[in-house]
C-alpha cells in the first residue's frame, strides 16, 4: 500500500541567507602609491646628485631650474640645522599617518590617497636625512623656495585631504570608492 500512495515531497529547507561580506578596503593601492612616491623621489634625487654639483643650477627656462641644494632644515629651509629633530618629527608624522589610515574619521579614497602621498613623501625625505644628513631639494622656480618630489607629494596629499574634508557632506552622499 505504501507503493500506491504518492510520495509527498517537502520543500527543502531554505538555505540561510548569507551575510554580505563587509567591505574590506584593499591596502594594496595605499602601499603602492606610497612606494611609488618614495621610489620616484629617491631616483630623481640620485640622478640630480650625479649630474649637478652641490650649489650649481641648470636653467631649463627663465623661470625654472634644477638646483642642487642640501637643505638641513624643514620646508622652505625653516629650522635649519635641526636635522635630528626633523628626522624624529618625520617618524612621528609617519606614525600619525598610519593611525589616521587605520582609524579614519571618514573613509574615502581621496583621503586614503592623500595619506599615501604624505606617507611616501615623509619616508622619502626621512631617507635623505638618514643617509645624506640633509634633504636634497632641486625643483627651483624663481621667487619660490626649492623643493623635491617628496615635498610635492606631501603638499598634494594635504590638499587632497583638505578637499575631502571640505566636501565631506557631498562625499558621504556619494560614497563610491575606486
Amino acid at each position: 500500500m505504501a507503493d500506491l500512495m504518492p510520495e509527498i515531497q517537502s520543500d527543502p529547507a531554505p538555505e540561510p541567507i548569507a551575510e554580505q561580506p563587509k567591505h574590506r578596503r584593499s591596502h594594496r593601492r595605499f602601499i603602492l602609491l606610497a612606494v611609488l612616491v618614495v621610489v620616484f623621489d629617491q631616483i630623481t634625487k640620485v640622478i640630480l646628485r650625479q649630474t649637478i654639483e652641490l650649489g650649481d643650477k641648470e636653467w631649463l627656462a627663465e623661470f625654472f631650474a634644477f638646483s642642487h641644494i642640501a637643505n638641513d632644515g624643514g620646508a622652505f629651509g625653516i629650522f635649519g640645522g635641526q636635522n635630528t629633530v626633523l628626522a624624529v618629527s618625520a617618524v612621528v608624522a609617519i606614525g600619525v599617518v598610519a593611525i589616521y589610515y587605520f582609524f579614519p574619521p571618514m573613509d574615502h579614497w581621496l583621503i586614503r590617497s592623500g595619506l599615501a602621498l604624505i606617507l611616501g613623501g615623509a619616508i622619502g625625505n626621512l631617507l635623505d636625512r638618514i643617509y645624506q644628513g640633509h634633504v636634497t631639494d632641486f625643483i627651483d622656480f624663481i621667487h619660490f623656495p626649492a623643493f623635491n618630489v617628496a615635498d610635492a607629494a606631501i603638499n598634494v596629499g594635504v590638499a587632497a585631504i583638505v578637499i575631502a574634508l571640505l566636501f565631506s557632506d557631498l562625499i558621504k552622499r556619494n560614497p563610491r570608492s575606486p
